[in-house]
């Protein structure tokens, strides 16, 4: 299906060259060259960690590490870079690796600040944890080759963002070409339809193309069926995701909806040379210097014709030579630190932006799309938006009110299996753990091959009381569709280690299963000490312990009626 950008340089091969250039082919990459110097660590006041970055020898690394008294380290813990997300244009954001899978590390070089904590880690600081979506990576890199059920670890990843992205498939554009010894096109076709132009789509379905990744909301719902990577181009990006943003906000990524609220856009949208993305963006050339940029709007704004329409003191700032953009698309600042981005709802700006709205909490959120405003499914995915929403918000009485519209709004539907998912997940969350096991298995009943799904109700059977055997039995189906699903295989040996001595071996078993997995799971290593200490097993289990703690220093403190510890600081000596 795809072929990746080899394939196409082959014939396109200046295209290609230049398209090397453009930020979009350099957002996501190996990380092979020098990173910027950090002058001082960053101290992380919600956990007392400290950041760094180091170099050693070819490799560089981020670095946590926790000081007692009088500057002594307590705990040191490096992961390596690998991988860097962004051009660089705004900033770079980068990527470890455990046994194939990516997690995001917690500094962020950002262009006009340098470094500092990656966009939510002020908050909620995820150390070396956070998995890369695949929703990020959809944007930011072309199609890779995903592993089922296995958020962040891929097959094949291919660098940046690709030709593929925008024209869809390569394959049988490739085949064709390859089996007419290169020849344009086939016989008695005016048009190659075995590739898509995105010049030759009607304007909705170009602007869908850029949106894929150009629009990014507070609450993206995928729709039901649908994968990170399973849009097309050509294919309307409304049946792909469900947009709902902050009413009134300006998103990173609002570029095409705040296009879309300007009069010029509105103005042409019906005429034969509407005001779109690519009136100003070329995708396949570097963006366009200063003096440059301007160039779009003079084709239909001649400073002449200006001159005779505006005051006399407005003329000077309207000559051939002037900046329309700095003017008309104000720079904003947005959540992400340390980062301004171009407003780009064209305007005669007669004040400054009004500050934003805040992302979560009170604040209302509205649909995106039409189809999700007033559609025959509009109240279910208004209803799986304001779950998302509320749980982002960690509100639990907006989350209940939430969940109550989104159960109202199935009604007597069984068919939507993402929906009863988030409702399952929403009754958890607020402690109604009859609710949540009725929305769980229905999700499961929709689809039973979802390891997902079927380790949230085996959580929910498990606080129900239900037979350890259905428990047991969502587990391990869990596990066969996936087993390489880490967080899920510790939550099964914590099942196992909590039914007796009976079942300790194949706790322990999984334990280490999951271990050699993702090694970086403190909670799993702690558990493991806890079985191995229950059995004995001193030695061993001072192994674990002392994992966990090198791995989260403050499990320490829950060591304390089972533990020594020794003179080097959080290092567990022996068992009681």
């Amino acid at each position: 299906m795809y072929v990746g950008d080899a394939a196409c340089a082959a014939c396109h091969a200046n295209a290609a060259a230049v398209y090397r250039q453009h930020p979009m082919a350099q957002s996501f990459h190996q990380l092979t060259s020098p990173v910027a110097p950090l002058d001082s660590p960053l101290y992380n006041a919600a956990t007392g960690f400290s950041y760094s970055v180091l170099r050693a020898g070819r490799q560089w690394y981020q670095e946590e590490y926790l000081e007692g008294p009088a500057g002594k380290r307590l705990h040191d813990l490096r992961r390596r870079m690998d991988f860097v997300m962004g051009s660089g244009h705004v900033g770079r954001t980068y990527f470890t690796t455990q046994n194939g899978r990516l997690f995001q590390l917690p500094l962020t070089w950002y262009r006009q600040h340098g470094w500092d904590f990656s966009p939510g880690y002020e908050i909620n600081n995820a150390r070396f944890d956070r998995v890369l979506p695949d929703r990020c990576l959809a944007c930011h890199g072309s199609y890779p080759r995903p592993i089922p059920f296995l958020e962040g670890k891929y097959a094949a990843l291919p660098p940046g963002i690709g030709c593929e992205r925008c024209h869809g498939p390569g394959a049988l554009h490739v085949a064709e070409r390859q089996a007419g010894g290169g020849r344009r096109l086939a016989a008695g076709r005016t048009y190659d339809n075995t590739i898509v132009n995105p010049a030759r789509l009607p304007l909705e379905r170009r602007l869908d193309v850029c949106e894929q990744c150009h629009v990014h909301t507070t609450v993206t719902v995928l729709r039901e069926g649908r994968d990170a990577f399973s849009y097309l181009p050509s294919q309307p990006l409304s049946d792909q995701v469900a947009f709902f943003k902050v009413a009134g906000s300006i998103d990173i990524v609002s570029h095409a909806d705040r296009l879309r609220q300007s009069a010029c856009f509105i103005a042409t949208r019906g005429t034969s040379r509407p005001l779109e993305c690519a009136t100003c963006h070329d995708p396949h050339q570097p963006p366009p210097a200063l003096p440059e940029r301007s160039r779009p709007c003079v084709t239909c704004h001649a400073a002449a014709a200006l001159a005779q329409r505006l005051a006399p003191a407005a003329r000077r700032d309207h000559i051939a030579s002037a900046d329309c953009v700095g003017c008309h698309m104000p720079r904003v600042r947005e959540r992400v630190p340390h980062s301004v981005f171009t407003d780009h709802w064209i305007r005669v700006v007669t004040a400054p932006s009004p500050p934003q709205p805040p992302r979560r909490g009170a604040a209302p959120i509205e649909a995106y799309f039409e189809r999700d405003r007033a559609g025959p499914e509009a109240a279910i995915y208004q209803g799986m938006g304001a779950v998302v929403y509320a749980s982002l918000a960690n509100d639990g009485r907006v989350l209940a009110k939430a969940a109550a519209a989104l159960q109202g709004a199935l009604g007597a539907d069984t068919t939507r299996g993402e929906a009863f998912f988030l409702l399952g997940l929403a009754y958890r969350q607020t402690g109604k753990t009859d609710a949540a096991l009725r929305a769980l298995e229905q999700a499961v009943r929709i689809d039973s091959n979802r390891p997902d799904r079927l380790q949230a109700l085996a959580r929910v059977y498990e606080r129900a009381g239900r037979p350890p055997a259905a428990i047991a039995a969502l587990y391990r189906r869990a596990l066969q569709l996936q087993p390489a699903l880490a967080w899920i295989r510790a939550d099964y040996a914590d099942f196992l280690h909590a039914q007796g001595w009976e079942l300790r071996a194949d706790a322990e078993s999984a334990y280490r299963t999951a271990l050699v997995e993702q090694p970086s799971l403190d909670v799993a290593w702690f558990n493991l000490g806890v079985l191995l200490t229950e059995e004995g097993r001193l030695p061993a289990a001072s192994d674990a312990f002392r994992n966990a703690v090198q791995l989260n220093p403050f499990l320490a403190e829950a060591l304390s009626d089972l533990v020594e510890i020794g003179t080097t600081p959080h290092a567990v000596l022996t068992v009681r």
